[in-house]
């Protein structure tokens, strides 16, 4: 049985007007995997069939050369479709986007952009807790789901983390796509991403 989530926008003061519908539905996050040209990213985007109610991270985690022709891929693909647009890639603050997702050993960052969307990556219910008080609007929470030999912490424990902050956004990542989600909003990359190495 999936579980409904996302209650309590009213505290989200950063999300967008334009954006706030999609973060009270049952969204799902789509990042980006691996990619090293700027058209490859462009194709993965162009396959996407219904882009109702989701939210895409471009994530990149290594320097690229075309990384600035990405970054304007995804945001002319997501002003199209009028969706929000996450950058998690090397210097993201010097580029603009609707907002910024940050790595668990940033979750301290100090010079977060004003009026940006806010999100952060957490492994721990002391990460949480800690992207609670510094006011993230939506926290990735992971692995969730054994993947590649890597143990995920199990649906239960998730739900009785998640369930201990019912007005916060605590999405879901790590081994999950649409047949073994135990709620409908979760974040992921292979569930709509080639699984294999893009060039």
């Amino acid at each position: 049985m999936k579980h409904k989530s996302n209650k309590g926008l009213a505290k989200i003061k950063l999300i967008p007007e334009k954006f706030k519908t999609i973060f009270s539905s049952e969204f799902q996050f789509l990042i980006t995997g691996e990619f090293k040209k700027a058209s490859t990213l462009k194709k993965k985007l162009q396959s996407i069939k219904n882009c109702e109610n989701k939210i895409l991270v471009l994530r990149v985690k290594k320097l690229i050369n075309e990384l600035s022709e990405a970054v304007e891929v995804a945001k002319k693909f997501c002003r199209k479709k009028n969706i929000p647009l996450m950058l998690n890639i090397p210097d993201k603050f010097s580029f603009n986007a609707d907002g910024f997702h940050l790595s668990s050993n940033e979750i301290e960052c100090d010079h977060f952009p004003p009026e940006k969307i806010k999100g952060v990556s957490c492994h721990t219910e002391d990460e949480v807790k800690k992207a609670i008080l510094l006011n993230y609007d939506y926290i990735f929470l992971s692995p969730v789901v054994r993947k590649n030999g890597v143990s995920g912490m199990g649906w239960q424990a998730f739900l009785s983390i998640k369930g201990k902050y019912p007005d916060k956004i605590i999405v879901p990542l790590g081994g999950i796509n649409e047949s073994n989600t135990m709620q409908n909003s979760f974040a992921g990359i292979s569930h709509w991403w080639d699984p294999q190495k893009s060039q």
